[in-house]
């Protein structure tokens, strides 16, 4: 076995040994997936360094998704770009085979690969900064779900490694096109407005019919989906940048005009983060780790349960409304 594998390996075992004891914060939590990949990746450019030298030019390492919402579970994949200063082909090939090295590594340490190919392997998320603005502004353009999505990702980065004004930037030349062109906010919303109903007019909380989860409720779609999304937009819309739900949350609590309602929100979202906590720490696997069976849970979980997917819904609403007025 290669050094390079037992590094990993031990990376691994002080990751699956380790993680009960951040179980009881989703902060915690979150803190400690940084440090594993973190490990991960400064293992992993040591190895590219081995065979390729040293990197050509300044780059960042960001994280997407939950990972850059800092909002993991027990349970995550990977999501995560990179962005490197010099456009060149000789920059282009190091970066991404760095990024595949790394991605490789976090496969073996227990975070499976993006389904989407979301990763710093792919070199639609491995691009130096003009490749990267080209990129941006090309999605913008073309105005599909597809790029539309993309730009909901982008908005939620967060650097892990390297240097931090890049996706500041990127960041900002997103969220000021949105401000300034009420149609391309109106677009921004629509990826996300379908949203399917967890609970019905009597509190009965709808479940899954068929399949491998039928009588669970994937908390991903129903529950955390319409939070991060609609506070994701609201934010853009205001112009704030922090990636966190919960930091969007705080600084829209700083408007007047959404204070009472952040509050409101705020106080079931943390509910939501601690219950997926209780209920999913032991799920056995990625797919797994979304879905609650529902006659798991006491009188007192169901009623936490309806309350977080009605806050989500009347906080759907709420930013669909304030969208369409512009």
């Amino acid at each position: 076995m290669t050094t390079r594998a037992h590094t990993y390996a031990d990376i691994r075992l002080a990751k699956d040994s380790s993680m009960e004891q951040y179980l009881h914060s989703t902060q915690r939590l979150n803190a400690f997936h940084d440090a594993i990949m973190m490990k991960v990746f400064l293992t992993a450019l040591q190895k590219h360094e081995e065979t390729n030298g040293a990197p050509p030019c300044l780059f960042t390492l960001f994280l997407l998704g939950s990972a850059g919402r800092c909002e993991q579970g027990t349970l995550s994949d990977q999501d995560h770009g990179m962005i490197y200063e010099l456009h060149t082909n000789d920059a282009a090939d190091y970066f991404l085979t760095l990024g595949q090295t790394f991605s490789d590594g976090l496969y073996e340490v227990g975070y499976p690969y993006c389904e989407g190919k979301v990763m710093s392997s792919n070199p639609v998320w491995c691009r130096s900064i003009e490749g990267w603005e080209t990129q941006i502004h090309s999605w913008i353009e073309e105005e599909t779900l597809d790029t539309i999505r993309s730009l909901h990702m982008i908005c939620d980065a967060r650097v892990l490694y390297g240097e931090k004004t890049y996706i500041s930037s990127f960041k900002k030349q997103i969220s000021t096109l949105l401000k300034n062109d009420r149609y391309l906010l109106k677009r921004f919303f629509e990826n996300i407005q379908y949203m399917k109903k967890s609970v019905g007019l009597f509190g009965q909380i709808f479940t899954e019919q068929n399949g491998q989860h039928t009588g669970a409720l994937n908390l991903k779609q129903a529950a955390f989906f319409p939070y991060v999304n609609a506070i994701r937009v609201l934010a853009v819309k205001e112009g704030i940048e922090p990636s966190s739900t919960l930091m969007r949350m705080k600084a829209l609590k700083q408007i007047s005009a959404h204070a009472s309602r952040m509050e409101e929100c705020e106080e079931a979202y943390r509910m939501l983060l601690d219950f997926r906590l209780r209920a999913l720490k032991n799920a056995p696997d990625y797919d797994s780790s979304h879905y609650i069976h529902i006659d798991t849970l006491g009188p007192i979980r169901k009623k936490e349960l309806r309350h977080i997917l009605k806050t989500a819904e009347a906080l759907h609403h709420y930013v669909q409304r304030l969208v369409e007025k512009g």
